[in-house]
C-alpha cells in the first residue's frame, strides 16, 4: 500500500463516527502539494508530500502553512482552481500535524517489531526493550496543549498495543491457541495480566495469548484460564449457570484441553497464577 493509503487507513481507524475527517485531510495534503507546485516557498523537495518522511521537514512546512493560513486572501497560496477554505480553515495545517504523528507512530511500530525480530537475549531483556518510550520530537512537544498531550498518550498506547498484537500473532502463527482458528480479523492478542494492571508486563510476549474473540472475552472476564500444564480451565460461573448445547460444545467439552503451545515465549506461570486467582476455578 502507498503512504497515502496507509495514512487514510490510520485516520479511519481513529474515527469510529465516520465524520469524513480522513477524506478531508488526505484532500488537504493533495491540495497543499498543488500549492507548492505553484509557489514552492523553498519546499521544492515537498512537491510530492506523500514521499516526505522527515518529521522536521514537515514541521518547517507546517510553520509556513500556518503563516499563510493567517494571511487569508493575501496568501501567496490563494491560487485559482484550489479551494481556499482548505488552507484558511486550517485543514492543511491540521492534516500536516496528523501526518507527522502518523510517521512518528509508524517509525515506533517498526522499531518495536525490529527489536522483537532481531532479539537474541533473554525474554526478560526483550520485555524491557519493548517497553521503551515513544520518541516524540521536542519541537512538537512544546506546541502541545492539554488535548494534544492526551492525544500523544493515546498514540503511545495505540502503537504499543498494535506492536504487541503483531508479536503475539507471530508467536502463535496467527492461530487461536484454543480453537486453531487462523482468521486474523476474529483473533485477539490477549493480555494475561491486563494492560492497566501491570506496566512492566505490557509488552512482555510471555504475557500474551492468541485467542479468538469469544475466548478472548471469556479470558478477559476470568471465565476461563489455564492451569499449571496449560490446560483450559472453565470457571464455576460458567459451569454452575450455563449448560446449553452451544456452551457445552464451546466451553464444558474443552475443559482440560491443552492449548496449542508456542515454540518460544511460553506464557509465564506467575502471570497465569495471578489470572487464575481472579476467577472461580476451584
Amino acid at each position: 500500500m502507498t503512504t497515502k493509503e496507509l495514512f487514510k487507513l490510520h485516520l479511519e481507524s481513529q474515527n469510529s463516527q465516520k465524520t469524513g475527517k480522513a477524506a478531508s485531510y488526505v484532500r488537504a495534503l493533495d491540495l497543499l502539494s498543488g500549492m507548492l507546485r505553484a509557489v514552492p516557498k523553498g519546499f521544492a523537495d515537498c512537491l510530492d508530500i506523500w514521499n516526505v518522511h522527515s518529521v522536521s521537514r514537515l514541521q518547517a512546512l507546517y510553520e509556513v502553512a500556518n503563516e499563510q493560513k493567517h494571511l487569508g486572501t493575501k496568501s501567496c497560496w490563494n491560487i485559482s482552481g484550489i479551494p481556499p477554505s482548505y488552507l484558511q480553515n486550517g485543514y492543511c495545517t491540521a492534516a500536516l500535524r496528523e501526518f507527522q504523528n502518523f510517521l512518528i507512530e509508524s517509525a515506533h511500530f517498526k522499531k518495536l517489531m525490529t527489536t522483537y525480530q532481531h532479539h537474541s537475549g533473554s525474554a526478560d531483556d526483550l520485555a524491557v526493550k519493548l517497553n521503551k518510550e515513544l520518541s516524540y520530537p521536542k519541537a512538537l512537544l512544546k506546541s502541545l496543549d492539554q488535548v494534544g498531550k492526551e492525544a500523544l498518550r493515546e498514540m503511545k498506547i495505540r502503537v504499543n498495543q498494535r506492536a504487541f498484537r503483531g508479536i503475539i500473532f507471530n508467536i502463535y502463527g496467527i492461530s487461536c491457541c484454543i480453537t486453531g482458528i487462523d482468521i486474523p480479523a476474529v483473533n485477539r492478542a490477549s493480555h494475561i495480566l491486563g494492560w492497566a494492571e501491570s506496566e512492566p508486563t505490557r509488552m512482555d510476549p510471555r504475557n500474551g495469548l492468541c485467542l479468538s474473540a469469544t475466548y478472548d472475552a471469556a479470558f478477559d472476564r476470568h471465565l476461563i484460564s489455564l492451569d499449571e500444564d496449560f490446560r483450559l480451565l472453565i470457571s464455576r460461573d460458567i459451569k454452575d449457570y450455563f449448560s446449553s448445547s452451544v456452551v457445552q460444545a464451546h466451553f464444558h467439552d474443552r475443559h482440560g484441553q491443552k492449548i496449542n503451545m508456542p515454540k518460544h515465549f511460553i506464557p509465564l506461570q506467575s502471570y497465569l497464577e495471578a489470572h487464575r486467582a481472579k476467577g472461580r476455578f476451584l
